[in-house]
């Protein structure tokens, strides 16, 4: 018996042991997956940081395409590049998504199955951008290494660059026309427009005159690199020129804009100081009065025949938004609806110009969250564009949002 009862106690023993040295290794097993499982917030940031690399590289293929479709047109005419501009068409709508998907991880802030379909498809749409964007200029690099029709393309060339020269006269004297009314910075860095261009198309003229004793020499087949530099060259100076010529009808607008929020700003300060008597409480007529003295300070600013009229269109709008804010208790629907038909153009024309500063300070590498924000700018100006008709109340509103995404994105675009 004592032996029989040593044996069954040293199996229970035994079995108690093998128990306690199971339980250890699940428990380190549970222990270790546990430390080996990414933190949700490590997942997310990771999804974020991989669909932002695909927006960047999405925008940054469209946008080389867009200005190498317009370089193959003026090379070889727009039927020649008409499946270009339908694949640039198709990707753009792939780029509209993809900032859609973007936004969408940005303003969700939990780490789930969702984020990871969203950055996928980010990922896909980015792959078919490039590679039907890439398949088109790849056709047209190859298009541009093949000499045949070489002197046409150096006879077009040359009518360009004449044309050219005569756009940058109109331009510099069009450019020294407004230094008569508006100071250096309201021009902005375009200012020098013309005198890039001439550098660039005297540099044009020199390569086409090398292409051209090439051809008379029956050297064919090596100019196309002449060619296609000074072709470069002079779409370069066009855009510049063009960037001026837009720069100059946005002073103008807003030129425009200041003699009319100018008015309404006047009409404005009227209103409210005839409101002050009917104010519900001291406080509220306090905050009315310092609303109507800022007014006052801002069109004094803001006088007829301003330098610097987008500076001074923000003075006068600054001080309308406290004003509104002052008063808004008191003003009916009717009245805030014919503020907004006023202001409305100040404020897009505003955002229009901050949207160009902010395109201006990208370039071609900007960071997604920049990209972002400028797309957020752009959406709320189209809304606001289509909101006029029935609801300018909104419509203002959206212009105004659409000034402060171009703002940030220019700031993130610059730090």
């Amino acid at each position: 018996m004592e032996l029989i009862g040593g044996v069954v106690g040293g199996l229970v023993a035994a079995g108690g042991l093998v128990l306690v040295l199971v339980a250890g290794v699940v428990v380190g097993g549970l222990v270790i997956v546990a430390r080996r499982r990414p933190k949700p917030q490590a997942a997310l940031d990771e999804v974020r940081l991989t669909a932002g690399s695909a927006l960047v590289r999405a925008e940054a293929r469209v946008a080389e395409a867009e200005q190498d479709l317009e370089f193959a047109a003026a090379q070889f005419g727009e039927r020649a590049t008409q499946e270009y501009r339908a694949a640039l068409r198709r990707a753009q709508g792939d780029r509209e998504e993809v900032f859609r998907l973007h936004g969408l991880l940005q303003s969700d802030p939990g780490a789930n199955l969702r984020h990871r379909e969203r950055a996928a498809r980010i990922a896909m749409l980015a792959d078919r951008i490039d590679r039907g964007l890439g398949e088109q200029a790849d056709r047209f690099r190859q298009q541009r290494a093949v000499e045949t029709g070489a002197p046409e393309r150096l006879q077009r060339l040359r009518d360009r660059i004449g044309e050219t020269g005569r756009r940058i006269e109109a331009a510099a004297r069009r450019r020294d026309a407004r230094r008569e009314t508006f100071d250096a910075p309201a021009l902005g860095a375009e200012v020098d427009a013309p005198e890039r261009a001439a550098r660039q198309l005297t540099r044009a003229e020199s390569l086409a005159s090398e292409a051209a004793a090439q051809l008379a020499a029956s050297a064919a087949s090596a100019v196309a690199e002449r060619l296609a530099d000074a072709e470069r060259l002079l779409y370069a100076a066009e855009e510049g020129l063009e960037r001026l010529d837009a720069r100059l009808a946005r002073l103008d607008d807003a030129a425009e804009a200041l003699d009319r929020l100018r008015l309404d700003a006047r009409l404005a300060r009227d209103e409210a100081l005839g409101a002050v008597a009917a104010a519900p409480d001291p406080a509220t007529a306090d905050g009315l009065t310092r609303a109507v003295a800022e007014t006052d300070a801002a069109i004094a600013d803001a006088a007829e025949g301003s330098r610097d009229p987008l500076r001074a269109l923000e003075g006068i709008q600054q001080a309308l938004d406290r004003l509104e804010t002052a008063q808004a208790s008191s003003r009916t629907q009717t009245q805030r609806l014919s503020h907004a038909r006023e202001a409305y153009h100040a404020a897009r024309v505003q955002a229009e110009a901050q949207i160009a500063a902010a395109r201006d300070a990208m370039g071609g590498g900007a960071p997604a969250s920049a990209r972002a924000r400028l797309e957020d700018a752009l959406v709320e100006l189209r809304a606001s564009r289509g909101a006029y008709e029935h609801d300018p109340v909104e419509a203002l509103d959206a212009a105004r949002r659409a000034l402060v995404h171009a703002r940030d994105a220019e700031v993130l675009a610059k730090y």
